[in-house]
């Protein structure tokens, strides 16, 4: 799917209300705090992902209004016109229709890499969990709903733990939601791997992924495995009222060879390998939802050297797919597709 036209009204700091977008590669450049990445974050909120980050105020800041519009137009595999009203009452349409954030993910699929997807290697098995949920919640309509299902048992449980009370019941309420997950994730870490497998040139060093069961690892079929597992730590989850077994606690081994990668990579290596990872996401997406997705990458070229930009942006170009990205300055010295300059909350066409 491509996004032709994105209008935005009352907006954060955006100005400008009409922003016409190219059918591949897209690049807004800027001084810091131009307004580049909120009209990434427009894209995000619109294609059902929500505001970037911890900052939730999305109306502009500027304005007395309190609701906020978003629209767009997009083709390719369908012709679609999406709208989001926020503020108040948040409702969402698909060809006029009211639908929901679920549904228009699986209209116009999109992944978004932001600065903090660095972390994916190096930082804490939340982060690596959190990519695979964006990524499972996209092949898998239903697993947004049973991982919120699952988090509400883990609440749950934490209680009953501290309570002293009967976990039993709660356990075999949980057992066929841990090994649903599980199995999604263990599906989307091999599709994951395929995707990799194709990206020699942007990969520094061959890389190798492994989906670990938080604790647990003691059977090979997830469901028997949540019940050893649960059954070994059960003395040591009461001692210290905590869940410590299931989806909660799982985490994405990503090594080369033996070793892990964050311990052998350089920070450009990594920023490389993690946008592999995200590239690799869309090939599992258009394979399964049979749409080309849409990439919003925020400082494409953070921490990369002039052959790192290189061979990021001739992947990107390949893919045949829409990219919205944003950078400071000059990414290559001839950007194959559409500049955008963003200037105080103004998107301008560079001469």
């Amino acid at each position: 799917m491509r996004c032709g036209t994105l209008r935005l009204r009352n907006f954060k700091n955006i100005a400008t209300e009409t922003i016409p977008w190219g059918e591949g590669l897209n690049l807004l450049v800027g001084k810091n705090g131009a307004g580049k990445t909120n009209c990434l974050e427009a894209l995000h909120v619109l294609l059902g992902w929500g505001p970037l980050g911890d900052r939730k105020d999305i109306a502009s800041w500027g304005s007395d209004e309190k609701k906020t519009f978003i629209t767009g137009d997009f083709s390719g595999e369908e012709e679609a016109f999406i709208a989001l009203g926020i503020g108040g009452n948040t409702v969402v349409k698909y060809n006029g229709k009211r639908c929901s954030f679920p549904e228009i993910r699986s209209v116009a699929p999109s992944l978004a890499f932001l600065p903090s997807d660095m972390e994916l290697l190096d930082g804490s098995p939340a982060r690596r969990r959190s990519f695979l949920d964006r990524l499972c919640a996209l092949l898998w309509p239903l697993y947004a709903r049973r991982l919120v299902e699952f988090r509400r048992a883990v609440r749950h449980r934490i209680v009953l733990l501290r309570q002293g009370g009967n976990v039993g019941a709660l356990s075999k309420a949980m057992a066929p939601l841990a090994s649903w997950l599980w199995g999604a994730r263990a599906s989307a870490v091999s599709a994951l791997s395929e995707g990799l497998a194709a990206l020699p040139d942007l990969l520094p060093l061959p890389v190798r992924l492994a989906h670990v069961r938080g604790g647990a690892g003691r059977a090979k079929d997830p469901l028997e495995d949540w019940w050893e597992s649960l059954d070994a730590r059960k003395e040591k989850e009461r001692l210290c009222c905590s869940p410590l077994v299931g989806p909660h606690r799982d985490d994405l081994d990503v090594c080369c060879g033996e070793r892990s990668a964050a311990s052998c990579l350089s920070r450009g290596q990594k920023r490389r390998a993690s946008a592999a990872l995200m590239i690799a996401a869309g090939r599992c997406v258009e394979r399964r939802l049979r749409r080309s997705p849409i990439l919003l990458l925020d400082e494409i070229a953070s921490e990369l050297d002039a052959s790192g930009r290189e061979v990021i942006v001739e992947t990107l170009r390949a893919t045949g797919w829409q990219v919205v990205a944003t950078a400071a300055g000059e990414v290559v010295p001839d950007w194959p597709g559409l500049t955008l300059r963003v200037e105080d909350g103004v998107v301008l066409p560079c001469r």
